[in-house]
């Protein structure tokens, strides 16, 4: 997987989903029938899958980072390309309207 936000993210959907099955198991020892323990199931799986990203996957995360850095920076220089191409192009009408006023 060459897309490191891509990458980072399904890591952090792996740690969820499999967070989110062993609080579902739990729960289900504990209550036969299962109300209201999924949004319960989910906060537990989202808080710790939260925290051990936070701990585990700090190479993806500053991958990712690095990655969309790089992309805004091209995407800025791509602007100030267009900028100045624009700036170029309308140079002349500006100096003739000058001239003529």
């Amino acid at each position: 997987m060459s897309n490191p936000a891509l990458r980072y993210s399904l890591y952090r959907l792996g740690i969820f989903a499999a967070l989110f099955a062993v609080v579902m198991v739990g729960f289900g020892f504990f209550d036969l029938n299962g109300r209201g323990n999924v949004f319960i199931a989910i906060a537990i799986a989202a808080a710790g899958s939260a925290v051990i990203s936070y701990r585990f996957l700090n190479a993806e995360r500053d991958a990712m980072s690095e990655a969309l850095y790089e992309r805004l920076q091209r995407a800025k220089q791509r602007i100030a390309e267009d900028n100045r191409a624009e700036d170029e192009a309308v140079a002349p009408v500006t100096r003739i309207a000058k001239e003529a006023s």
